[in-house]
């Protein structure tokens, strides 16, 4: 079901009418009780970083009572691997509403398909869990609405899956920009280039009889099983907002964190359909995002060809001069001649940034905070960045967010 533009502007009353506070069993821990972590989703993403809280149980006081998948293989593979490392064997679900009813489930990590990210925070904050979801954090805009909401009305810890916010270096970074090192920041440009079918994944070995469909079509209409679907939901624009929200969600979150401007003002953009052209989702996309400090981002990405002119994952230019995330190093070229940087600057990790972003969200659990590296607000932003390239591109029309509103619409 492609987004339409009601979807699109859905408001807060819409968003808020999914919300309540939660009274069951708050899920809080002190620094010595044990913190049950179920995992929702088993695929690559979801086990491997499963695998890394389950390395640092005893440093991190954990348990893990639960998996979940729609997917009998994959939910059984890591109900497996807990079994062998950890000596007992998780309980296993194919649908997370019936996790989320365990008392012994504290936290949970969302690593399920794009569209579902959202859909099943709401869920889990309105449930009294802290989540950890991966990015983008929503597909659609009531979502990314209702999730904020959720988790503020529940008071739950979140932590969104844009792992670079957890990185020293690029934490010193930010702050080398925000205190001015580059003068007036005018442009970041973003690039993230492939030369293979991304997501072109084999599906021979799905069949219907172990996949609970309707779950994981979540919102959409019934449509009959289709296993390609199911593997590849990546290319289908039902599950996923192509490029800009798979790989510029991570790239565009750099650029909203170092300039301290979240939401981008309007869109721009251009996608095709060139030569991986067996899927829905653009194979290239060119994206401007207009921010109100008055800077542009300009995003590209193609799976068509791997070069990559810039060098690096971001360049932010500024009247000093430029930065880039490749050399870590700020030069004067093409700064105003009165402020340019007259020498380069080799900019220093943050030396009080430590711990990898899943110990940030248990130490924030532990110590019932909220300010986790990659907070809820800072997922909200990504996604609605993402969404607003992502409607500017395939329309081929300019697009706006409303902050007040919290809506897009066509400009």
């Amino acid at each position: 079901m492609e987004p339409t533009r009601r979807q699109f502007l859905a408001g807060a009353a819409a968003a808020a009418a999914g919300v309540y506070v939660n009274t069951r069993r708050s899920a809080r821990a002190s620094a010595n009780e044990r913190i049950g972590v179920a995992l929702i989703g088993c695929g690559g993403r979801g086990r491997g970083m499963y695998q890394s809280l389950i390395d640092a149980r005893d440093d991190l006081n954990l348990d893990f009572p639960a998996v979940c998948d729609v997917w009998l293989p994959q939910r059984e593979a890591a109900a497996d691997y807990v079994e062998d490392v950890v000596g007992s064997r998780p309980q296993t679900f194919a649908r997370h509403q019936d996790l989320l009813e365990l008392d012994e489930v504290d936290a949970v990590f969302i690593a399920t398909p794009d569209h579902t990210h959202s859909p099943i925070g709401i869920d889990a904050a309105n449930a009294g869990k802290h989540l950890f979801v991966e990015k983008p954090m929503a597909h659609r805009l009531e979502d990314a609405n209702a999730i904020v909401d959720a988790v503020e009305a529940n008071g739950v810890v979140c932590q969104v899956g844009t792992q670079r916010r957890s990185s020293a270096q690029h934490a010193g970074a930010a702050r080398f920009i925000q205190e001015g090192g580059l003068g007036t920041i005018v442009k970041c440009e973003c690039s993230w280039n492939r030369n293979v079918p991304s997501w072109d994944r084999p599906y021979n070995d799905v069949r219907e009889d172990e996949v609970d469909w309707e779950q994981f079509l979540g919102y959409h209409e019934a449509i009959p099983f289709d296993p390609r679907r199911f593997r590849c939901w990546h290319l289908y624009r039902d599950y996923a907002l192509g490029l800009v929200n798979l790989l510029g969600s991570h790239l565009i979150d750099i650029a909203q964190w170092y300039t301290d401007d979240p939401y981008p003002v309007s869109a721009v953009g251009m996608e095709a359909l060139q030569v991986f052209t067996d899927r829905e989702n653009a194979d290239q996309q060119e994206i401007i995002l207009e921010f109100p400090k008055g800077h542009v981002v300009r995003f590209e990405s193609r799976l068509n060809n791997a070069y990559n002119w810039l060098g690096a994952e971001n360049v932010f230019s500024g009247t000093k001069g430029v930065l880039d995330t490749s050399s870590w190093t700020a030069r004067g070229d093409g700064g105003i001649v009165e402020e340019r940087l007259g020498e380069e600057i080799r900019v220093e990790p943050a030396e009080d940034v430590t711990g990898g972003i899943l110990s940030n969200w248990i130490t924030c659990i532990r110590e019932n905070r909220t300010d986790t590296h990659a907070p809820v607000h800072a997922g909200h932003a990504h996604s609605i960045a993402a969404m607003l390239g992502y409607q500017a591109a395939y329309t081929g029309r300019k697009h706006v967010y409303d902050p007040e509103a919290r809506s897009i619409s066509e400009a």
